[in-house]
């Protein structure tokens, strides 16, 4: 963060501290080696950052560093193209993290696909965002659903479950209904959790696009009842999860190991993700960040 000049003033350094994202980083990976969470947080800590350039260039209608930013930051992690002295720290630091990445012992070529697809489709979806907040609309909910799972960023962060505890899956494993199921269940779980969270933040920001925001809209209810709506829509996941979680069919007993250990890491994201949104000082209105 301070190698890359992320914080260009006290207040903003203060309050990237104050979201304690390395707390939610320890817990959500607790079996990462020292290595594996330098990589993991610095992404988290990255991330955190861009969303909100994202979010804010939406929210002030700034719509013309958008497409610009997500092409370069694509083009860094897909072709490994070389800085210039125009790439804003942002840049500079996402080149690192994908440098770090590819170097890794743990990181197969398999994950590290993984992960470029997962935010390949997080830029596409959070340009997509900020045009939606720039417009001030509210989205229908079926619409809102779908988008929140890509820009809730949570899957490429369970990606790096697979670098954490050193996991490979064959390609029938990845790609069976079941599992896929359960990964939509935790970033669902995760998004849902998080707009309950930051609703009051995120209304005085501006912002339309949150799941209790729009249930009121569309279902023309008091916000309490959008509230509970919310909370019954995080509800229903956790125990789909739970269910789904008994019923994935056996591969073989290595495989089976590298499932229960992978459900464990989703299951860890799930339980780090509320403790960290309940301390976080990032969805206090009243504090900075």
């Amino acid at each position: 963060m301070r190698s890359f000049n992320f914080a260009t003033d006290k207040s903003a350094y203060q309050s990237l501290l104050v979201g304690k994202l390395h707390i939610l980083a320890a817990r959500a990976y607790p079996h990462a080696s020292f290595e594996d969470m330098k990589i993991i947080t610095n992404f988290i800590f990255w991330n955190f950052v861009i969303d909100d350039q994202f979010e804010d260039a939406g929210i002030s209608k700034q719509l013309e560093i958008l497409e610009p930013l997500r092409a370069r930051l694509v083009e860094i992690m897909k072709k490994d193209a070389e800085l210039t002295n125009i790439d804003t720290p942002t840049v500079r630091a996402w080149k690192d993290i994908m440098q770090k990445l590819h170097h890794h012992p743990s990181a197969t070529s398999e994950c590290v696909l993984r992960f470029t697809k997962n935010m390949e489709d997080y830029f596409q979806a959070v340009c997509w965002e900020a045009l939606n907040n720039s417009q001030g609309t509210t989205l229908n909910v079926a619409t809102f659903i779908k988008i929140r799972s890509f820009t809730v960023a949570v899957y490429p962060c369970i990606s790096l479950i697979l670098i954490a505890d050193q996991i490979t899956f064959p390609p029938e494993v990845v790609k069976h209904p079941i599992m896929k199921r359960l990964e939509l269940a935790t970033i669902n779980i995760i998004a849902w959790a998080n707009d309950i969270f930051s609703f009051d933040k995120e209304t005085k920001a501006g912002s339309n696009l949150n799941l209790v925001t729009v249930l009121k809209q569309e279902y023309q209810i008091s916000l309490q009842e959008a509230f509970d709506h919310a909370a019954k829509l995080h509800n229903t996941e956790v125990r789909l999860f739970i269910e789904l979680s008994a019923h994935l069919p056996s591969f073989g007993s290595e495989i089976d190991a590298n499932i229960d250990s992978y459900l464990l890491g989703l299951r860890f994201w799930i339980r780090a993700n509320l403790d960290w949104s309940v301390e976080t000082g990032r969805y206090k209105i009243n504090q900075a960040g």
